[in-house]
């Protein structure tokens, strides 16, 4: 027999299922990674499609059944609405990455509070600045990163040991290396970036709004935040919201 379970949940995916139904995938606070089914949810009298949209941060009830890849919906309502960033298409697009990175990141029925936290804040945040979007959304690449094992080594070089004052991105074994140990091209990070990361790694999101770093560093920590992702994990790579991100980015 199924057994009811309710969370909290970020909805990271949805697709059209049949005429009027949805497929949903969840990080749930309480299970993980889930795929449910709300049979009936694009009816117009149901109501209940457009809060299950990404990036929405939701109350669901569901039925579980083990063995079962797709769990059925039986409720589902808002925790916390982000007006701000519907009206705002920088806002929505770095929201959107936040989601689509974390999917491509966790796996499924793996709880993670820890990163529960990291994104519901950081939709939190985003919705309610209105500019810092970019600092935003590097805090959370950083902090995802290292709660998912692999956070940069900001302050030595991966092969020589040595401080660092500048960096390059080793693509074939993902270290930063300092200029002596690797003279070639490559995402670098000059002094200013490297600080930023720092303050970024040891900043609360609350107040991470203030760092207010120039563009040319922004641009630098960005490029080196999403390239460190790209080289640790499978499918990162291709994130269809990047392209948008990159479109309306302020």
């Amino acid at each position: 027999m199924p057994t009811p379970l309710t969370s909290d949940a970020v909805v990271l995916r949805t697709i059209n299922y049949s005429d009027t139904s949805l497929i949903i995938r969840l990080f749930t606070e309480q299970f993980g990674k889930v795929t449910v089914i709300a049979k009936g949810a694009r009816r117009p009298k149901q109501g209940i499609a457009g809060i299950l949209q990404p990036p929405n941060h939701i109350t669901v009830w569901y039925s579980y059944k083990a063995g079962r890849d797709i769990q059925t919906l039986t409720k589902s309502e808002f925790v916390e609405r982000y007006a701000g960033l519907g009206n705002h298409l920088a806002k929505s697009a770095a929201a959107l990455v936040a989601v689509e990175m974390l999917d491509r990141a966790v796996h499924d029925s793996d709880p993670h509070p820890i990163l529960f936290r990291l994104i519901t804040s950081t939709l939190h945040y985003l919705d309610q600045v209105e500019e810092d979007i970019a600092t935003i959304l590097h805090f959370y690449q950083l902090h995802l990163a290292k709660q998912l094992g692999f956070g940069p080594q900001l302050t030595s070089c991966g092969q020589c040991g040595q401080p660092m004052k500048k960096a390059t991105l080793d693509n074939r074994t993902g270290l930063l290396l300092c200029p002596r140990c690797q003279p070639g091209e490559g995402i670098t990070l000059g002094i200013k970036a490297l600080e930023h990361l720092h303050d970024l790694a040891k900043t609360h999101i609350s107040t991470v709004t203030g760092l207010k770093p120039d563009s040319k560093t922004s641009k630098e920590a960005g490029d080196f935040l999403l390239n460190h992702l790209y080289y640790h994990v499978d499918g990162m790579s291709n994130l269809q919201s990047i392209k948008f991100w990159r479109q309306v980015k302020t």
